[in-house]
């Protein structure tokens, strides 16, 4: 309400701020309720939806948007009753969305069991003082992920991949309308629609990871068996890198994705084919970030990979509220095909990301201090000196 009241980019941009502050609650809680709700074996197909939603907002918004904006723009002849229309669309979504969070019963173990404990008149501990508190808040949310990103490779080499492809979703905002409407000469909201392309291609992408996760991942074998097996037909543990398969299928659509993009955005070319090109781009998007934070819950126990999930959510965004910066001259002062095609190699170089982390992954979660092997160790050496001690 506030931006779409605004009336200088000082206002808008405190604003903005806000918007971002108040707005990462719901991914940073997001995951742990699915977590909490869905037993393993269904937590693929619920996280599934909730990780669709935050790369649904980008494709849906430019095409509510654009319409939204072009009708007021030419209506009240400015731009600022198109931009306080995209604002008020958002707080339309805003309050379908929060009246059933208001109703959502509260899933965290922690403080279902500490409700628990005072119903039944019992005595908890007592709480750290506020500064105490407020550390630890502060160490796990930010210090923590920020450490994650430059000691654990990990978590760096995936949130840089991860950040890019997003960062280069946020660039379409730009580059979509250099393409379609400076090169086709289409209006707003028609150029807008070159999102449907992406949104098409991150359902493609659901499907298929859900179909992986259930006929790969979780297969039930004759003997009744549910999961991964080898060659000779002996069980397999859920490694880590096991899940690594959609994003080793991710990385190449990408790659044909933004070459396709690069080299049919232009006039000689009939629209619905760079249009088209958004497809493997959802669908490659998709099937990496899933991957990803799957890889993730299985290199680190509950806490550790929060923080490792924050360290990529700061790295993404960061890298996304850069890329529609530069986008434009970008696209102007080298082409489409160039300034696109930059994206590309740049994908290009990231695909064996997967494959390294395939071979090495093992050996770097052996090292780590964070992975479950370091807390098996901890746990492990506890025990022992309990053991001494008696």
């Amino acid at each position: 309400m506030g931006v779409g009241l605004s009336k200088h980019i000082r206002e808008t941009l405190v604003l903005r701020f806000f918007a971002g502050l108040t707005a990462s609650g719901a991914l940073a809680v997001g995951g742990g309720t699915v977590s909490d709700i869905w037993a393993p074996k269904d937590i693929g197909k619920a996280m599934t939806f909730f990780c669709l939603a935050p790369f649904a907002g980008p494709v849906i918004g430019p095409i509510i948007g654009g319409f939204a904006a072009e009708h007021y723009v030419s209506k009240d002849m400015n731009t600022v009753g198109g931009l306080r229309w995209t604002m008020w669309i958002n707080l339309f979504f805003a309050a379908a969305a929060f009246i059933p969070i208001y109703v959502m019963p509260e899933t965290y173990k922690m403080i279902i069991m500490k409700k628990r404990i005072k119903k039944r008149g019992l005595k908890l501990k007592t709480p750290p003082p506020l500064l105490e508190f407020m550390m630890a808040i502060l160490f796990t949310s930010l210090l923590k992920p920020i450490e994650m990103l430059f000691v654990e490779p990990i978590v760096l080499v995936f949130s840089i991949y991860t950040a890019f492809i997003f960062a280069v979703l946020f660039g379409f905002f730009e580059a979509f309308p250099v393409i379609f409407k400076e090169g086709y000469g289409m209006s707003g909201g028609i150029s807008g629609l070159a999102f449907i392309g992406v949104g098409i291609g991150l359902v493609f992408g659901a499907i298929t990871y859900m179909l992986i996760d259930k006929f790969v991942f979780y297969r039930k074998w004759s003997d009744g068996y549910v999961g991964l097996k080898d060659k000779h037909g002996n069980p397999l543990p859920p490694t880590a890198e096991s899940r690594l398969l959609p994003c080793k299928i991710g990385s190449i659509a990408l790659v044909i994705s933004l070459f396709w993009l690069a080299w049919t955005g232009k006039k000689s070319v009939h629209w619905a084919a760079p249009m088209a090109a958004g497809i493997p781009f959802g669908f490659a998007l998709l099937l990496i970030f899933f991957s990803v934070l799957t890889y993730f819950s299985l290199s680190y126990p509950p806490l550790n990979v929060s923080s490792a999930i924050a360290a990529n959510n700061l790295l993404r965004y960061i890298m996304s509220s850069v890329f529609p910066l530069f986008t434009v001259q970008m696209m102007h002062n080298l082409g489409v095909d160039w300034g696109v095609s930059i994206f590309a190699f740049i994908a290009l170089a990231l695909v064996p990301v997967p494959w390294v982390f395939t071979k090495y992954g093992p050996l770097l979660r052996k090292k780590s201090k964070y992975s479950y092997i370091a807390l098996a160790q901890q746990q492990a050496a506890a025990k022992a000196a309990a053991a001494g001690s008696v």
